[in-house]
């Protein structure tokens, strides 16, 4: 195993050349099985070496440290790692408050219900009053309203943003939906309460690019995009807020819906546009699996503060590839190679996501799960009998950072994080795909033969529902939570379904061009970690 610790410069993104495409044939579709021949467990160690070349957009201020651990796996094997430490610097933004006292006239009036008003902050007034919308003394806060968790308590106490309650819904700043077009090279932003497409964007200058996994971070404000026959990576600004005028021209020029692609590179809400190196030219092995890191909020505004991404690939040989990315501008941060991945070399790493405790998992199609530490970049590999066998397709993690797999042949399993085995809820029959846990515990799971969706409880540890039907469907995929707890399902037919957990009714968005994605599409898997119920 190899890892490196480093941000380096990178090409410019719209000068990358063309890539060489291999053939876009049909990725995932087939069932199958791998028989297990190793259940051992296997960790590794970092140490530095120089980095690899590749091609980014990217501009940056780092900083340099050192910094060394160890890390043991559970048949006892360890090693020290050594890395070179370095960071994107990113900025952050302090919020003061200021506190105008008011005062009144002290005169009198005659007559019943009288009042002589006490400006609260000259000495001697009144005591304070909680609730009134004035920091007075002894109080750390004062909205002035009566709810109890937001950001100041009815004691006039701050709460902490862990603590706060968003009114029964996840904590975004948007709630999109963003959903790769595979079939044609772009990525499209719907939005999640009008059920309107507000944007496509091409993912890389090729339109057999095959895009596929996309993931929101956080808050909603970043979707990235992995091309696997390309082997490229894209970044996208959900608002224009976010997004760069390249051309100085005082006016944001992006797509404003599904008539609306601009040529690539010309929609100035693309970010940035990376190559994995080394590139794969490979549907089959370019890069799937994608989570974003979240990092602390900002106590007062509670808006986080930075925005990484993990990403991995497999190459032509026995290694599979995982870079740590700084999401605002692409600048690798870190690298992990895992040569061991072994067992199935035909395709590469296939879902990811990052903890709460900011480790970053990911797992084969019937191949092994990998957890890297993101301190000291050391990592632990399970080629688990149960996982091979059961032909793991989608990944998720519930809310205590335990993954969960649909398996191709049928199965729910669950990698239980305390005894490092991985336990099987039983066959639900035909392939189960992509699948997403809610804040309630209640994993969704898109199935195949037939067309359906299953509902497991995976606090309980029950398959409670096996074949949810999906009225109108031909092949789901891909499935993610919105703001509202809505569960959406990507359909390979060229829809996106809408669904009310509570009664199982419907919507839909059509127009889409081949979907293909089942990852976290919305931010609400990485929410579920950074903010659990």
């Amino acid at each position: 195993m190899t890892a490196r610790r480093y941000p380096y410069t990178l090409l410019g993104a719209l000068a990358l050349p063309a890539l060489l495409l291999g053939a876009c044939a049909g990725d995932d579709t087939t069932s199958g099985s791998a028989s297990a021949t190793d259940g051992s467990t296997t960790a590794s160690t970092a140490s530095t070496t120089s980095p690899t070349s590749g091609s980014a957009s990217a501009t940056m201020t780092d900083a340099s440290a050192s910094g060394s651990g160890s890390a043991t796996d559970s048949s006892g094997t360890s090693g020290s790692t050594s890395t070179t430490a370095s960071t994107s610097a990113s900025g952050t933004t302090t919020t003061s408050e200021t506190t105008t006292a008011s005062t009144t006239d002290s005169g009198s009036s005659s007559g019943t219900g009288s009042t002589t008003a006490v400006d609260p902050t000259t000495t001697g007034g009144n005591d304070p009053v909680c609730g009134n919308g004035l920091l007075e003394e002894g109080e750390e806060c004062d909205d002035g309203d009566n709810i109890d968790k937001n950001y100041c308590s009815n004691s006039c106490v701050i709460v902490p943003c862990d603590q706060q309650e968003g009114n029964g819904e996840m904590m975004f700043d948007y709630s999109y939906i963003w959903i790769a077009n595979s079939n044609n090279g772009t990525v499209s932003k719907i939005d999640t309460e009008t059920l309107v497409e507000l944007g496509r964007y091409a993912t890389d200058p090729s339109s057999g690019a095959s895009p596929s996994r996309t993931a929101v971070n956080v808050d909603g404000r970043f979707a990235a995009v992995a091309n696997r026959t390309a082997g490229t990576i894209a970044a996208f600004a959900a608002d224009e807020a976010d997004c760069v005028d390249k051309n100085n021209d005082g006016v944001i020029t992006t797509s404003t819906g599904p008539g609306d692609v601009k040529p690539f590179g010309q929609d100035e809400c693309m970010l940035w546009h990376i190559a994995v190196d080394p590139n794969p030219n490979n549907n089959q092995k370019g890069p799937r699996p994608l989570g974003w890191d979240f990092e602390d909020q900002d106590p007062v505004t509670c808006k986080w503060q930075t925005h990484t991404l993990w990403a991995g690939w497999y190459s032509n040989g026995p290694t599979a590839y995982f870079w740590h990315i700084d999401g605002t501008d692409g600048t690798v941060l870190d690298e992990v190679d895992v040569p061991d991945w072994g067992n199935n070399n035909a395709w590469g790493p296939y879902g990811g996501a990052v903890d709460k405790d900011h480790n970053f998992w990911a797992a084969g199609w019937h191949g092994p799960l990998l957890k890297i530490n993101s301190q000291d970049l050391s990592y632990k590999l399970w080629k688990d009998p149960v996982l091979l066998s059961t032909s793991s397709y989608g990944m998720a993690l519930d809310g205590q950072g335990q993954p969960w797999f649909g398996g191709c042949s049928g199965e729910v399993t669950y990698f239980d994080t305390q005894s490092e085995t991985v336990k099987n809820l039983g066959d639900t029959g035909g392939c189960l795909r992509g699948l997403m846990v809610d804040k309630n515990g209640t994993a969704w799971i898109a199935g195949n033969g037939g067309c359906r969706l299953v509902e497991v409880d995976t606090i309980n540890k029950v398959i409670k529902n096996p074949n949810i039907p999906i009225p109108g469907c031909s092949t789901p995929v891909g499935i993610s939570i919105d703001a509202k707890g809505f569960v959406w399902i990507v359909d390979q037919k060229g829809v996106a379904y809408k669904m009310d957990p509570m009664n199982y009714t419907f919507q839909q968005v059509s127009g889409l061009v081949g979907p293909y994605t089942y990852s976290d599409m919305t931010g609400a898997g990485i929410q579920l970690q950074a903010m659990p119920q």
